[in-house]
């Protein structure tokens, strides 16, 4: 999500592994043959795939190569390394192999980066070629139908840590609508990075993914609030979006 070298140290602040997620995924890989077969599009610093892996057969793949670089440095100590590589979420079909995951994850709203509508209908269609029978595709997203998309501008709740404060806001090109995303970091010091402009992004919300799913065949498709399991309502910030192959 954050494509500038000096965030990476903030990142995993930003976007920790959040309370009932290892659980989550780890009962949802237990339905599989063992080792279940989970690949992380997007995976960033892959801090809750370093834990499933003690579990299960781990591949990662991000566009960023500083995420890649990172990750690659972590796994260097592993009896059991992942399988690291730096791919964008439109080739996946073309290099990884076919009916051969059981889990499929695209985490911290990173779906949105994907730019436009078609390029997400394709990474489900192609996630799905991915899956084997029976298997899931995970997405979170931000829960974009709170906001009032008639504005110009939409401010995202901002994400505190210790260290540092993350701002986020989506701004509607006036000429077209397409979105732009623009954050910046405050740091505990009170020091100003302001490096992410004019991002493209696609903020989708659950019912085009609802659509998109049902389009490309999916059998079901379950929304929840939480990695608890909590039944979907509007006042969410984020939606758990679980499509089964």
């Amino acid at each position: 999500m954050i494509y500038i070298k000096k965030w990476t140290d903030y990142y995993e602040d930003f976007f920790p592994i959040e309370p009932n997620q290892y659980e989550f995924f780890s009962a949802m890989g237990d339905e599989f043959t063992a080792p279940a077969k989970f690949l992380s599009v997007e995976c960033g610093p892959a801090l809750l795939t370093e834990q499933l892996q003690d579990k299960f057969d781990i591949t990662l793949t991000d566009s960023f190569a500083e995420f890649v670089n990172i990750v690659n440095t972590r796994q260097s100590t592993k009896e059991n390394p992942a399988h690291i590589f730096n791919l964008n979420p439109a080739d996946i079909a073309r290099y990884l192999g076919k009916n051969f995951f059981n889990v499929i994850t695209c985490l911290c709203y990173r779906i949105i980066f994907m730019k436009d509508h078609t390029l997400i209908k394709k990474f489900l269609f192609d996630s799905k070629m991915l899956l084997s029978d029976g298997g899931y595709l995970v997405l979170d997203i931000v829960n974009f139908s709170k906001y009032d998309f008639s504005e110009t501008k939409i401010e995202l709740p901002p994400k505190k840590t210790d260290r540092a404060t993350l701002y986020s806001s989506v701004i509607k090109n006036s000429d077209s609508v397409q979105y732009k995303l623009f954050q910046h970091v405050v740091t505990a010091s009170g020091k100003l990075i302001d490096e992410v402009k004019d991002e493209p992004i696609c903020p989708i919300g659950m019912e085009t993914i609802r659509s998109y799913a049902k389009e490309v065949k999916y059998s079901s498709c379950e929304f929840y609030n939480d990695y608890k399991g909590t039944p979907y309502t509007p006042d969410s910030d984020k939606i758990i979006c679980v499509l089964k192959k």
